[in-house]
Parts: structure tokens; C-alpha cells; sequence
């Protein structure tokens, strides 16, 4: 059995993308450094009948599980309580959001030397905004400030979807997150990343995005500089719901393959009314110009690239400090 468990947590409704990024994992990491584990929580007979034996021939560890465990809170917060239902053999964690995709192999990351009491992670791409004199920057500014952050602490503000958790420590991590979110649950536009933030800023080191590459930098110019190996979809449109613009086949086929290869998943399927394609479609014409001005022309891009440099190499993880926090500026 692996000391390292990649997680990813959800219910029935999204458990078709989650398999697929599950099916993704498990041929990008080694099977002797990490197994792959999907917990869902209040799942039907159906779901439970339709993906139990797809796991099973993917050799992905599939759990159902209640949601009294995470103290009947929605899946998303189950991040927070990982050390209840985690394997204890499992030392290291790396949790997964279900709208990723990995494109390439997670060893480095598996095995990456976390201290005891921290997790990595990327910044939120909305951090790259910040500085920027504009209304939708000073919204931002506003909202964290009312959720508690100061300016600096915000431009350290990381995203949630991507963690590599070194479980020794997690336990008060989580605790003090759910803790902080039962206490502001109106303040939070973010609930569990706004909580964990919040919490456990302090103990995060930072994540090159080649590791949470995140859907709103698909216009910035950067990929062909950060190479990602897993693909976040943060926003609308999914590419599992169709092969339209932005995503088309380069995605979309990966979520069609394991339609085609288990059709009694298809029920599951979250797919677009046409008309909706449509308006994507064209939205994203435009965005493709607007967003290259915004983000592939600007400071903006100086920013990510920066944050970039100073992100400490995994190949060198034995480097890996808690003092080690890049700047945006």
C-alpha cells in the first residue's frame, strides 16, 4: 500500500467529471508511490451501481460515504476533514478538486518533501488582479477585506483546488477553517477556501501553477512558459459539457472516451442545451480579445511570470521552507 493518497471528494451529481480526473491521476502517478481514492458523500443505489465496477477496472478506490462525517456539511468543505476518513497509512495527501484534469506526471509532486504542519498550494489567479486600478480589482479588495484579509495578505490568497498535504498537521488546519466558516458563514464567497485561507495561510508554501494551471490564464500567454500537468477548469463552460468553444476536442474527447468505454455511466453525463453552446460560443470570440488585452498584454502577466520564478522547483523539495513566500509585485 502507498503512504501518499490522492483524494478527490464529491456526490453523485459530480461524480462523472470527478472520475474522469480520478481515471487521469491514476495513469500520471505511480501506482507503488500513491493509490487514488474518490470518497462521495449521500450517494443513490444508481450512482453506486453505475461507478462502483468503473473504478474498480480503473483502479481507483471508490467510498461512500455519509455525510455525518463531515458533520453534514456540502462536499466541498470535505477537504477540511480528510484525517477522518483518509487511510491512517496514508502519510501524505495530495486532494484534487473534480474539474481538473492531469496531463502529465504527478511524481515530482507526490513527491515533494512537505514540512510537517503545512501544504502546498497555488495563488488564486484573481491575486493577479489586485493591483490593477479597475472596479472589478477594487470589488476584490473590498470583499477580502470585509472576509478579514489585509491588502498583503491577499495577495497571498491561494486556491483550494490543488492541495499537497502533509496529513501531521492537517487535523487543526481543518478544524480551525470549518471553525471560522460555522462562525462567518454569510461573509464567505469562497466558503472553503476563504476559511482555509483564513486559517492556515501561515502555513502554506506556494505552488507553481504548473501544477494548478487555471482555465482564466488561457489568454495570457503563459502556458507555453509554466508546461502545466494539471488543467483546472474554474469557470464557464466545462469541457465535459461539450466540444465547443473554448475547449473543443483538445478536451473534450477525454471526457467522451470514458463515455464510450462505460455506457452505464452516461445517465451522468452533464452535458449544455444547444442554445447555451451557442451563447458560450460566441462569448468566448470575444473573450479570446478581450482577455489577451486584459491578461496577455498587461501587468498582469508580468505578475504571474514573477510569482513563477520564485516558486521553488519540486525536483529541489528538499529545499522546501515554510519561510518560502513569492512576490506578485
Amino acid at each position: 500500500m502507498a503512504s501518499c493518497c490522492i483524494v478527490f471528494t464529491t456526490d453523485a451529481t459530480y461524480l462523472f467529471p470527478t472520475l474522469v480526473a480520478a481515471i487521469g491521476a491514476r495513469k500520471h502517478s505511480p501506482a507503488e508511490k500513491a493509490d487514488v481514492c474518490i470518497y462521495c458523500f449521500d450517494a443513490h443505489e444508481a450512482a453506486k451501481r453505475a461507478f462502483a465496477p468503473v473504478c474498480e477496472r480503473e483502479s481507483i478506490e471508490l467510498t461512500f460515504l455519509n455525510s455525518s462525517i463531515i458533520e453534514g456539511a456540502n462536499p466541498m468543505m470535505a477537504r477540511l476533514f480528510l484525517t477522518r476518513f483518509v487511510p491512517s497509512r496514508c502519510t501524505e495527501v495530495l486532494y484534487l478538486d473534480g474539474d481538473i484534469l492531469v496531463t502529465g506526471s504527478l511524481a515530482p509532486l507526490i513527491d515533494a518533501q512537505v514540512p510537517p504542519d503545512h501544504f502546498l498550494a497555488a495563488n488564486d489567479p484573481f491575486t493577479f488582479l489586485l493591483d490593477d486600478d479597475t472596479r472589478q480589482s477594487r470589488d476584490l479588495q473590498s470583499y477580502l477585506q470585509h472576509a478579514g484579509f489585509t491588502l498583503d495578505q491577499a495577495r497571498s490568497y491561494f486556491n483550494s483546488g490543488v492541495l499537497r498535504i502533509n496529513k501531521n498537521g492537517w487535523e487543526q488546519i481543518g478544524s480551525d477553517a470549518w471553525n471560522y466558516f460555522s462562525r462567518n458563514p454569510s461573509k464567505s464567497r469562497f466558503p472553503d477556501q476563504d476559511a482555509i485561507n483564513f486559517t492556515g495561510m501561515d502555513k502554506r508554501l506556494p505552488l507553481s501553477f504548473c501544477w494548478n494551471y487555471p482555465a482564466f490564464f488561457r489568454n495570457a500567454r503563459v502556458e507555453d512558459r509554466i508546461a502545466p500537468k494539471i488543467h483546472h477548469f474554474m469557470s464557464m463552460p466545462k469541457p465535459w459539457h461539450g466540444q465547443f468553444a473554448p475547449w473543443k476536442a483538445r478536451f473534450g474527447n477525454i471526457y467522451a472516451s470514458p463515455l464510450e468505454r462505460y455506457p452505464q455511466i452516461l445517465p451522468f453525463a452533464i452535458s449544455m442545451p444547444r442554445h447555451q453552446r451557442w451563447k458560450y460560443t460566441l462569448q468566448q470570440r470575444a473573450k479570446q480579445i478581450s482577455e489577451t488585452i486584459a491578461w496577455g498584454l498587461s501587468p498582469r502577466r508580468d505578475r504571474i511570470l514573477a510569482y513563477e520564478r520564485a516558486c521553488i522547483p519540486l525536483s529541489k523539495s528538499s529545499a522546501l521552507s515554510p519561510l518560502s513566500q513569492p512576490s506578485i509585485l
